[in-house]
Formats: C-alpha cells, structure tokens, sequence
C-alpha cells in the first residue's frame, strides 16, 4: 500500500512515475509467483489465489487514486509521512526477506554493494 500511494503522488506532481511503476511491479512480481505458489502447495483453489490477487490489485489501485488525487495536491507535511512509510516498508522487507538470503550466497560484498546502490540513489535524487 505505501508504495502505490508513492507512486500516486508522483502521478499527480507530474513526475515520472512510471518509472515507479516499473519498480513497483519488477520487484513486487516474483514475491506474488512465490506467494502464489506458496498458496497452492498449501492446498488454496485456483479460484481463491485470483481472487486474492484480484482484490489486492484492487486496494493498491485504490491507493493510487488516493495518493495522485488528495495527497498529490497537500502539504509536503502531510506527504513526508506516507512516503516515509513506504520507504520503511521498503526496507523491512529488504531486510526482512532478501539481504539476509543474499548475504548467504554473496559474502560481504553484498553489504558493500547494497550501500553503493544506496548511495548512488541519494546522489541521483539531489542532483
């Protein structure tokens, strides 16, 4: 939810979102195949897998709309604070999820590499 109400609000400045959009969809697209695999190895219908899918594609276009309408037009106050929290979600499930994974596998240059990726993308979004 966070990250759609992100990307809404980049909608609605006028930014590039779409840009977003990609994101979103690249890095949440293989966790929906796992999770849908998950759901049918534990015995879920086919049925109740879309319509699972089908009702988060729902909430998260709702969020959308309600980050590039009202949000898009508020105070950078009121704003910070949703994109804070997607940014934090962003993060714990990194955290949470992949680092741990791919320290497993990568050694100590996936620390190095995570903080020059991060890096790189605070000195791209302030120049």
């Amino acid at each position: 939810m966070p990250e759609n109400i992100a990307l809404g609000v980049s909608l609605g400045e006028g930014t590039d979102g779409l840009t977003l959009l990609v994101a979103i969809f690249v890095s949440n697209f293989p966790e929906a195949l796992v999770g849908s695999a998950s759901m049918r190895i534990q015995g879920r219908s086919q049925t109740f897998i879309l319509g699972t899918w089908v009702l988060c594609a729902v909430l998260l276009t709702l969020a959308v709309v309600v980050g590039a309408g009202p949000l898009a037009s508020s105070a950078p106050e009121t704003i910070s604070l949703p994109l804070a929290f997607a940014a934090g979600a962003v993060l714990a499930s990194l955290a949470d999820t992949l680092m741990p994974e791919a320290y497993k596998k990568g050694g100590p240059t996936v620390a190095l590499s995570t903080t020059a990726g991060f890096v790189l993308s605070y000195v791209l979004a302030t120049v």
